[in-house]
C-alpha cells in the first residue's frame, strides 16, 4: 500500500511541474511575439494630439493609481476602447508607465492570468504602446490601434 501511495505522489508531483513549465513558456513566448512598440521617443503630446489623429474622446479618468501621471483619457479608435495615459516625459512614460500598463494588459500577471487577455484588473486591454510621453492601451491587438499611432503628431 504504501508503494501505490508514493507512486500516485511521485505522478501527481511530477505532473504539476510539467504544468508550471508550460505555463511560463507559453507567457514567455506571447511576449516575445507581442513586444511592445516604443514610438517617437522626442514627442510630447497631448490628448488634443490623440484626437487629431482620429481617436474618439470619452471620458476623463483619475489618475491617482498611476504613479507620475498627469492625465488619463478613455475612448474609442476603430469601434475598439483605447485607453491613453499621459506622462509629463517620455522618460517618465517607460519608468512609471510601463508597469501599470503591463498589469493592465496582463504582462505582469503570472501565466494563468495573462494566457488569453485575461487580467485580474481589467479585462479589455491587452496591448499597449508607449508614443513619445502617452502611454496608450489597446482593446484586442495592437494591429487595431496602429494607424492611430502612426497619425499621432
Amino acid at each position: 500500500m504504501s508503494i501505490l501511495a508514493f507512486s500516485v505522489i511521485s505522478i501527481i508531483g511530477c505532473g504539476s511541474n510539467d504544468t508550471e513549465t508550460l505555463g511560463d513558456a507559453s507567457y514567455s513566448s506571447q511576449l516575445e511575439e507581442d513586444p511592445v512598440q516604443i514610438i517617437n521617443p522626442s514627442g510630447v503630446f497631448t490628448v488634443d494630439d490623440v484626437v487629431t489623429a482620429g481617436w474618439k474622446k470619452s471620458k476623463q479618468l483619475s489618475p491617482e493609481t498611476l504613479p507620475d501621471a498627469t492625465s488619463v483619457w478613455y475612448g474609442f479608435y476603430n469601434q475598439r476602447d483605447v485607453e491613453v495615459r499621459i506622462y509629463e516625459t517620455h522618460a517618465a512614460a517607460l519608468g512609471s508607465g510601463m508597469g501599470p500598463a503591463d498589469d493592465a494588459t496582463g504582462r505582469g500577471k503570472p501565466a494563468p492570468f495573462a494566457v488569453g487577455g485575461i487580467s485580474a484588473t481589467r479585462m479589455s486591454y491587452t496591448t499597449y504602446a508607449v508614443v513619445g510621453n502617452l502611454v496608450m492601451l489597446c482593446e484586442i491587438k495592437i494591429e487595431d490601434c496602429q494607424n492611430l499611432l502612426d497619425g499621432i503628431k
